[in-house]
């Protein structure tokens, strides 16, 4: 039997669920398959609040903007909760939140290290779409020696 270590990268987005629903209707109940949910997320800037009063006006906003940011956490953490309940094995199921340092592109190709299939999404949205090519145009062309799955 094979050996799958999947990396499904996750953007909240409607597509991300057809990709999700491809990864469980085609790995879901095999005992050698792990997944790894991936959200790197755009850090939030840190702001000197003593600096300027002006500044002190802008802490409502990161407050507002770090609990959406937990929130997305958690969801992101259902997600792997109904991977489980459809079949995945609850130690193979691991859930990344992370900071993005670098673009959207490299954080999921050197996330994939280690994996051997992606899963990845692709929107028909039209401006939308000019901004996801790009990105799935760049993880594709990077990665070699792993199975990708295109979602639509």
């Amino acid at each position: 039997m094979a050996t799958f270590h999947i990396l499904l990268p996750y953007n909240y987005s409607p597509n991300d669920q057809k990709a999700i629903r491809f990864a469980i209707d085609a790995f879901a109940g095999r005992r050698e398959t792990r997944v790894t949910l991936f959200h790197a997320y755009t850090p939030l800037p840190t702001i000197d609040v003593s600096a300027s009063p002006e500044n002190l006006k802008m802490r409502s906003g990161m407050t507002y903007l770090a609990v959406e940011l937990k929130e997305k956490e958690e969801a992101l953490k259902e997600v792997g909760e109904m991977l489980v309940k459809s079949g995945f094995d609850r130690d193979a199921v691991t859930c990344v939140f992370e900071k993005r340092i670098k673009s959207a592109a490299e954080a999921i190709v050197d996330r994939v290290a280690g994996c051997n299939v992606l899963v990845l999404s692709r929107g028909a949205g039209k401006v939308t779409h000019f901004f996801t090519r790009s990105i799935y145009a760049r993880v594709v062309t990077a990665l070699r020696g792993v199975t990708i799955c295109v979602a639509t």
